[in-house]
């Protein structure tokens, strides 16, 4: 098994439209908790850039994500 195959197995399933947009949203704040503790053990400048970027388009994401769990969630769930 490869490190690749462990790391699939370990993902939750996302069996509904709205699980998807919630990991969305966990997958955000895990990645901004990750720099916040990490920050300055990152040496690895082009590492670093690349994991900001992660974060910020995650948070982008899950700002949208947030506003369809709202919505749908407001309409009691998806239709």
């Amino acid at each position: 098994m490869t490190n690749r195959d462990r790391f699939r197995e370990s993902t939750p399933e996302l069996s509904t439209p709205l699980s998807v947009l919630f990991s969305v949203v966990e997958d955000a704040h895990r990645y901004e908790g990750f720099l916040k503790d990490n920050d300055q053990e990152i040496y690895d400048h082009e590492l670093g850039e690349f994991l900001v970027d992660l974060r910020d388009e995650t948070a982008s994401r899950a700002k949208r994500a947030e506003e369809l769990l709202a919505q749908r969630l407001a309409d009691g769930g998806v239709h």
